[in-house]
């Protein structure tokens, strides 16, 4: 097991230890748990918030020297512009360390398949979204880099981004992203989507719309909302029942109070997807299409085809952090990860940020939340989200 010193600059944070085999000791619980169970990691806190709106100086004295790694790469292209960057890597920088929001079940074997071609050892920092962007907020406060590379939803790198914690990046790998979740200083690493789900056993016909979904069948099914969905619900309500159907946003809104006063509010997509499973109500509204493949291999009576439309997706980005002293070899992971690691993913049921990998098929229509332009906006949306699962009048289901 690789054991990596995170005391420097005179600080000395809590210790993180992981291997490439994805075990991982960290000081926060979080680390444990899968990330896109958590609230947080959908739903920035007020210190988050502040971050965004440049509230800290977190990045003052951050800087990575990227531009020597790409002189030296100067003229090479395609497996040669990669070849050399792994000379570089092994021979000047060697191990280094990813802070995640992916479980370990994926991104442990992802680590380990790095470690397996290139002979650089992968330190895990595991945790919720929310808790990497407070780690990293908090260590960069100090004066402290403990990342090499980040990864995490988009609202949180997006925040980084604007707090200068990220570093502008070009790779081979990285022109064949999905346009729509290829940014200057992150990629997409894969795609969380969300879709309508219902329970076999309870539903015989699939919903058609949006509209029917929300009102539960005209009143007759109990459907679940997901806790801090606020991006999904904001997507939704200006990308297909504005601009689409045309209603005004306040008719759209209103569809959703009708939608919670008949909801049980669940907090993770996980928990609601295989409480749907359990019969606990008779549809989910926004369930992560991942999580519902796998149920629904296993014999789960559960479907969310054919998809009630748009499906809304969700970048999970990784990108270079701004103080790692180890330029090439972070580049070179997370080209890795835009690249090879994306069939893997597709392996794993996610939904690949590299279309060529597989994923959602073409014929669905897919809207991509906006992260820049929601996060912007973010105080009137997640305000308006929790009015709303408020009006269910329930506690809400752990």
């Amino acid at each position: 097991m690789l054991l990596v010193s995170l005391a420097a600059c005179g600080q000395e944070p809590a210790a993180t230890e992981a291997s490439a085999d994805g075990g991982a000791a960290t000081d926060s619980p979080a680390t444990d748990s899968p990330a896109t169970d958590s609230p947080a990691t959908d739903s920035p806190t007020a210190d988050s918030a502040t971050a965004a709106a440049g509230g800290t100086e977190a990045a003052a004295a951050c800087s990575t020297p990227l531009q020597p790694v790409y002189d030296e790469l100067e003229g090479l292209e395609g497996q040669a512009w990669v070849d050399r960057l792994a000379e570089l890597a092994a021979e000047e920088e060697g191990d280094f360390t990813w802070y995640t929001s992916t479980t370990s079940t994926d991104s442990g074997p992802i680590a380990e398949a790095f470690t397996d071609q290139y002979g650089i050892d992968v330190s895990l920092y595991r945790a919720s979204a929310e808790d990497v962007l407070q780690r990293l907020l908090q260590e960069a406060t100090a004066g402290y880099a403990g990342a090499d590379v980040v990864n995490a939803s988009a609202t949180q790198m997006q925040i980084l981004d604007r707090e200068g914690l990220l570093v502008p990046f070009e790779s081979p790998a990285k022109d064949e992203i999905i346009e729509v979740a290829s940014f200057d200083t992150w990629a997409g690493f894969y795609l969380s989507v969300f879709a309508a789900q219902w329970n076999t056993d309870l539903i015989s016909e699939a919903p058609e719309s949006w509209e029917q979904v929300l009102t539960g069948y005209g009143g007759q099914l109990p459907l679940a909302l997901e806790l801090s969905d606020w991006d999904w619900f904001a997507t939704l309500v200006q990308e297909h029942f504005m601009a689409q159907e045309g209603m005004t946003e306040e008719e759209a809104i209103e569809l959703f109070r009708e939608a919670a006063s008949l909801a049980t509010v669940v907090s993770g997509h996980t928990n609601m997807v295989q409480l749907l499973t359990s019969g606990e109500f008779a549809v989910a509204t926004s369930g992560y299409v991942h999580s519902g493949n796998e149920l629904r291999a296993s014999g789960a009576p559960l479907e969310w085809e054919p998809p009630v439309e748009p499906l809304i997706a969700r970048p999970n980005g990784i990108g270079l952090y701004c103080g790692t002293d180890r330029p090439a070899t972070a580049l070179l992971f997370v080209n890795f990860a835009l690249g090879p690691a994306q069939e893997m993913l597709a392996e794993f049921g996610r939904t690949p940020a590299n279309p060529q990998y597989g994923g959602i098929p073409e014929e669905y229509e897919l809207i991509t939340v906006n992260p820049d332009e929601l996060l912007d906006q973010r105080e009137k949306w997640s305000g308006l989200y929790q009015e709303i699962i408020r009006l269910s009048g329930e506690p809400v289901v752990e």
